[in-house]
């Protein structure tokens, strides 16, 4: 079984903090966000923020159905 990421950039790199990888993506990341319940739903590098105005915008058209658009 290989060793992990961190163990084998530890080797080369020499000792130091370990990187910490997002559970979701996999990526080493600085930030993990959770939701009320605690459960991880990924970091800075696999969530994509955005405006709520926006994202209503977004949702309106995404929703609209077919013949809205004739």
């Amino acid at each position: 079984m290989p060793d992990a990421p961190w163990i084998r950039d530890a080797e080369i790199n020499g000792v130091g903090d370990p990187p910490v990888y997002c559970p979701v993506c996999g990526y080493d990341c600085v930030t993990i966000f959770k939701d009320r319940n605690g459960d991880v739903f990924g970091c800075e590098r696999c969530i994509q923020e955005q405006d709520s105005w926006e994202w209503m915008e977004d949702e309106k058209e995404r929703t609209r159905p077919d013949w809205a658009y004739e």
